[in-house]
């Protein structure tokens, strides 16, 4: 035995190697991993009157003195390839205005031929593309409920482009996707708008293994459930209700990367949700169950509002529907006891004559909740 276990020995040595190697060849590669211990990087430090760049206590701070100007810092990454890459940081918004930009600026050539991947102190995000000077929304504003709002506020951002696919990430919340792009340098950095003060935390950029199984996008996908909690979908003002969506796949392949937008045509102010719900994958014949918090202010008004739910795939291929009715009650009617009939059976209801005001809150530069087609726009696909 022991003879044996000697002649064999060295094979499974052999083995091990192997597929050490294979491993490790399949691992992440870390390019750039930049903990602003110190200005190796050759970040610009500046103090002028429109802002000021310094490093202090490991972060790089950028802080903007104009409004209508935006503040970007960028540096160049040799020896990088952009097949499969992650880019992640964290940042803190000391200060400032929060209805605008601060966040990644990536593939970038110079400060008008980049793209942007920001969030604002209010709580939403954006993808742009800039050519020429001239931007484009790849992803219009949004309302996240993942990101951390307000002053001294952290949150971390995240791209990772995989195949024909860019995901974005905040918080490790998977909250939307684009087609690849082709980028424009291999430039990364920073960029903050108008009259803010931001510390970031790190900046990592690291090409990332091909994804190892198989991945399916299926049209075998459809809601089989939508309600709100409670049995009359009431809706206080100043409170919040978690609306429920099961999602069904019946296919024998997984799906992946689905959406599930909400469409609600009159914007409500008083009501805050978020309208994109990423889908990372659904096991094949499999279920998953999609919870969506919906908030109410205090100012909300009496309401019945429809809220049309599509579940589009990766392909731009609406895969089903259905509509859901909340009710939201003032603060008026509900200590007066006034109210308005509303029938929870078939989500038929009857408006009372009181005309909702809508307006779109948010940042100035155009951020509210993007529309039905510019979410829609998010998932086509460049199909080989």
């Amino acid at each position: 035995m022991i003879i044996k276990i000697a002649k064999i020995f060295p094979l499974i040595i052999s083995i091990l190697i192997f597929f050490s190697n294979y491993l490790k060849s399949q691992e992440n590669t870390l390019i750039f991993n930049e903990q602003f211990n110190d200005n190796k990087n050759n970040w610009d430090i500046h103090k002028i009157p429109e802002s000021e760049l310094n490093l202090s206590n490991e972060k790089y701070h950028m802080k903007g003195k104009m409004l209508g100007r935006a503040i970007t810092s960028i540096i160049e990454m040799h020896n990088t390839e952009y097949e499969d890459y992650r880019i992640s940081t964290e940042l803190t918004k000391l200060s400032g205005i929060d209805d605008n930009g601060l966040g990644l600026i990536w593939g970038c050539n110079d400060e008008n031929n980049e793209y942007e991947f920001v969030i604002s102190g209010n709580g939403q995000f954006k993808v742009i593309e800039w050519k020429n000077g001239i931007n484009k929304d790849l992803i219009a504003w949004t309302f996240n409920s993942n990101i951390n709002k307000w002053d001294n506020a952290t949150n971390s951002l995240k791209i990772e482009k995989q195949g024909k696919l860019i995901r974005f990430y905040i918080n490790d919340n998977y909250v939307a996707m684009i087609p690849s792009v082709e980028l424009q340098g291999n430039k990364i950095g920073f960029v903050i708008n108008e009259t803010m003060e931001v510390a970031f935390n790190y900046l990592v950029f690291e090409n990332i293994k091909p994804e190892n199984t198989s991945q399916e996008q299926t049209n075998q996908v459809s809601i089989t459930s939508a309600n709100f909690n409670g049995y009359y979908n009431n809706l206080n003002f100043g409170e919040s209700t978690v609306l429920k969506v099961t999602l069904k796949n019946t296919s024998n392949f997984q799906a992946t990367d689905l959406a599930l937008i909400i469409n609600n045509e009159n914007i409500i102010s008083y009501l805050e949700f978020n309208p994109i719900t990423m889908i990372e994958e659904i096991a094949s014949n499999g279920n998953a169950i999609i919870s969506i918090a919906v908030s109410a202010a205090e100012e909300a008004e009496n309401g019945i509002h429809d809220f049309q739910l599509i579940l589009v795939n990766g392909k731009n291929e609406i895969l089903d529907s259905e509509t859901v009715s909340l009710k939201t009650v003032s603060r008026a009617s509900y200590y007066s006891g006034n109210d308005y009939e509303y029938s929870n059976q078939n989500s038929s209801h009857k408006h009372n004559n009181q005309q909702n005001q809508n307006s779109v809150q948010g940042c100035t530069k155009g951020c509210s909740y993007a529309t039905l087609g510019a979410l829609l726009a998010v998932f086509l696909l460049i199909m080989e």
